[in-house]
């Protein structure tokens, strides 16, 4: 059994789609506790939907809701379906699972996928706020009997704050799912639809646009490469009002810095859009200050799209090579970095080259390596 607030779009929650299916295709049963209808095809799963009104989903009131009626629907639903395992997709859900798991005495898994302190802070949150994330995150890492986490760094982080106990922490890489694609007519039909011109250079940047994914710095990059026909396409959407504000931000930015006309605004697009997109650029640029492992980069792999971003965890797990990788508060670095992938031709060959490498790692089935790290000891054969 599992559960989730309500589904965002972004790489995320595409995992934890992924994750349920994983179950779902192997002919087990799937419980999940939401509060919008989250629509999987598949006989073995059920979704047990807590409706509030809409203007209510996204309120303090509906999120002190999911703490005080979540634990008891899924403490209710796991003693009927005779639950085996609970899978918690972060550690608010481990703190929420945490007492029906104890009641009910069956294992529980969580999946860490980035780090939330980073991100409300990105938000300005208060410090008592903070302080409250903060040991919510710790009961729910100390309620799980295994620990799933996308990098080394965050596995490290996590078994500095549990201690010694006897809490499994491992890393399981995110894989660049397989990519079908329909490509009928020219893919110039992506740049033509955003107005770039022939013959321009086409930087592209993706994913849940938010303060974390630093790409105001990307932005006043741009007039220091010195090519008037380079243009950056930001494609991905919000998904809180502090995001939102901050899109608000960088289109004013753009129009300060007379960019307006060379950096484009897509909106969220849909996958097969947006691989059109990554087929049609020349290079994926992620300037990110935090990332778990960022789905939009290893898509962008998968379609031989060369890729640069910071030397953080996370990226520097994807791409490894100094060469691929700047200094995310560095303008300099950063303007280097594109700078000399479009002057110089023999890093341009370079570059495609160690991507191309780092491409092949993650070409694999997630879906069957999640299933096997997520059950591995789970005495019932069949998990509900």
């Amino acid at each position: 059994m599992t559960a989730m607030y309500t589904m965002r779009r972004g790489g995320a929650y595409y995992r934890f789609i992924m994750l349920m299916e994983s179950f779902l295709e192997r002919q087990c049963e799937v419980h999940c506790l939401s509060l919008t209808p989250i629509q999987i095809g598949y006989p073995g799963y059920h979704n047990h939907v807590i409706y509030l009104p809409f203007k209510m989903r996204n309120s303090l009131v509906a999120k002190l809701l999911v703490l005080i009626l979540f634990p008891s629907y899924s403490f209710l639903i796991g003693w009927r379906e005779k639950i085996d395992l609970f899978v918690a997709f972060g550690s608010l859900y481990a703190f929420i699972l945490a007492i029906p798991k104890r009641i009910l005495r069956k294992p529980m898994v969580t999946l860490i996928r980035g780090n939330s302190t980073f991100g409300l802070k990105m938000r300005e949150s208060s410090k008592s706020f903070l302080w409250l994330n903060k040991i919510i995150e710790y009961l729910g890492l100390l309620s799980s009997d295994r620990i799933i986490t996308v990098n080394a760094s965050i596995q490290e982080d996590i078994i500095k704050r549990v201690g010694k106990k006897n809490i499994q922490v491992n890393v399981l890489l995110n894989d660049i799912p397989p990519m079908s694609i329909s490509l009928q007519g020219d893919i110039s039909q992506a740049r033509t639809q955003f107005g770039i011109p022939e013959g321009a250079k086409v930087l592209v940047t993706a994913g849940v646009i938010s303060r974390g994914k630093n790409i105001e710095t990307l932005i006043k990059c741009l007039p220091k490469i010195g090519m008037n026909n380079l243009f950056l396409l930001v494609a991905g959407d919000g998904s809180t009002k502090s995001d939102f504000y901050y899109q608000k931000y960088l289109k004013e930015l753009t129009k300060a810095l007379s960019l307006d006309k060379r950096v484009i605004f897509t909106g969220w697009l849909e996958r097969e859009k947006l691989w059109k997109v990554f087929l049609s650029a020349d290079l994926f640029v992620l300037p990110s200050k935090s990332e778990g492992i960022p789905n939009a980069m290893l898509e962008a792999l998968g379609f031989d799209l060369p890729c640069i971003g910071s030397n953080i965890p996370g990226i520097r797990d994807i791409l490894k090579y100094d060469e691929l990788m700047f200094d995310p508060w560095d303008t300099k670095s950063i303007t280097e970095g594109i700078r000399q992938f479009f002057c110089d031709n023999r890093f341009l060959e370079k570059a495609r080259n160690l991507c191309q490498q780092r491409k092949k790692v993650f070409i694999f089935d997630w879906k069957e390596r999640v299933f096997q790290t997520v059950t591995k000891g789970i005495p019932s054969a069949t998990v509900n």
